[in-house]
Order: structure tokens, then sequence, then C-alpha cells
């Protein structure tokens, strides 16, 4: 890599985050990885000494903004924020209930939100950064059995749309990763599943969500190169506010495109009919 820099990363115990983390570090790099508990974090590479892990409830604004300081406090700085901590929902609209619905957006968007209100003003004092906040490929494209955490994965694609245009002449970076499925443990602990079924949802939500949980092991998109991916463009002058990750979340994301240009085209004179006629 081109130069030493310092980079924040939650949700980094396991799958995309960790494989982050130990990319990093192989390149001397200085990396902040956040996780529930620092006791359970992989103790082979804890004594690295570019690795400062911290126990961090991203949810909670006052533990955020305390890890926020003590990172300015060692290091001066904060050149990446990598937001990838997260949590995946599986069941019908109407299955899931609002203690269920409100942890998905609490730890998707409210955690999001969180490391973005604390981390910035350091960003825009140095006039330099990059923030990538994960979404995913169904945060563009829905399907039925995941609309809790689509909605939430809409929610951070229209606040990191927004932000990229706030911070504009600031001199901070902005992009959302976009992965499709991948080969992590997103289907283990990260991956919350509605208690309540309803009979009349099984031949839709309830039989993509036998589908998804059975892909586990098989999905075809390899972690190892994602991260390496989403290292290149920190790497650029202008990376992309948006960047797909598989081919599977290009082809998803193409057939929305197309879908939609479809119907939109297809109801255009009422669309237009409702302006006032000059």
């Amino acid at each position: 890599m081109k130069n030493q820099k310092t980079w924040l990363i939650t949700g980094a115990s396991q799958g995309l985050g960790l494989l982050t983390v130990k990319y990093l570090l192989a390149k001397d790099q200085i990396v902040i990885a956040t996780t529930r508990d620092r006791n359970q974090f992989e103790p082979s590479i804890l004594e690295n000494n570019n690795l400062t892990v911290i126990s961090l409830d991203i949810t909670k604004e006052s533990e955020v903004e305390a890890a926020v300081n003590m990172i300015i406090t060692k290091h001066g700085k904060i050149d990446v924020l990598i937001n990838n901590a997260g949590y995946g929902f599986l069941g019908a609209v109407e299955e899931a209930s609002s203690s269920e619905i409100e942890k998905v957006f609490v730890v998707n968007v409210m955690g999001t939100f969180n490391l973005l209100r604390y981390v910035l003003p350091f960003m825009r004092q140095e006039r330099s950064g990059h923030i990538i906040n994960f979404s995913s490929a169904s945060g563009l494209v829905s399907s039925s059995g995941f609309g809790i955490y689509n909605a939430s994965k809409y929610a951070v694609e229209g606040l990191t749309e927004a932000l990229k245009l706030d911070v504009e002449g600031l001199g901070i970076k902005v992009t959302l990763i976009e992965p499709g499925a991948f080969r992590t443990n997103f289907l283990g602990s990260s991956l919350g599943i509605a208690k309540n079924e309803i009979s009349d949802y099984a031949s839709t939500a309830g039989k993509y969500k036998n589908i998804f949980l059975g892909n586990n092991g098989k999905q075809p998109g390899n972690p190892e190169k994602a991260v390496e991916a989403i290292v290149k463009i920190t790497e650029m002058e202008q990376p992309p506010l948006r960047l797909l990750l598989g081919t599977d979340a290009y082809k998803r994301v193409q057939t929305k495109i197309h879908q939609l240009n479809e119907e939109f085209e297809r109801f255009k004179e009422i669309t237009f009919s409702t302006d006032f006629i000059n």
C-alpha cells in the first residue's frame, strides 16, 4: 500500500470485518477494531502492535463518543472508517415483531449513524478521510422474507447518498459497499429469524427462508477477494459512491434497473398528467 493509514472497523470479530483487519495488518496499517466483547476476539492477532481492539456497543452513543475520542487521543486521526457491523433478519414483514424490527434498525442504521456523528468532526477538521458504509445488494433489491433487512439497508443507502452530497468540497470520500452472497458467517450469529411463523407466507417468505438458509457454505462470493476490492478503492483519488461485490449482486441490480425503467415508461402518461398545465 502507498502509505500507512489509521483504520476504524466496526463488527470486526468475524466475517469480512475480521478478514479486513488481518489483511490491513499484513500491509502494516494501523487498525482499530471494534467488537461487542474484546475477550472473544481472535487471540492470534491480539498481540500485533498495530492493532487496538475495543469492546464497543455501537448502538450506545456515549460508548461511541468515548471510543472515538480515545482513538483520536492515541492516534491523532482516523483516515478510514468502515461501518461494517450489521445484523440480518429473515421473516415476512407481518411475521416480524416490533422488538425484532427495532434490533435490526438500531444496529444497521443507528449504529452507523452514531459512528458518523463522532468521526465526521475530525475528518472535517483534517479535510480528509474515507467513510465506507456497508450496505448490501439487498439495499437495492428486495426479496420476500427479507423485508426488514431490506428496509434497514435501504435506509443506509439513502443516508450515505445524502452524506456524500453533504461533504462535497470537504475532502471526505464516501462509499457504499453492496455485497451479494459471500461465504462468511452472516447466516450464523449475525442473522435473526422471526419467531412468529404465519402459514399463509409459506410459499413466499417461508420458501425463500429455506432456500437462503440452505445456501450456507455455497455462496458464490470469495470474502478474501472482497476485502482486496474494498481496500483497493481506498487508494483511488475518485472512489465510487457504490461498489457492488459479486456477479450475483451485479445481475440482481441490473434486473431491478431494467424493471424500474420498464415500469416508469409504461405509466409515464399518468406520471406526466399530475403537473400544472402552463
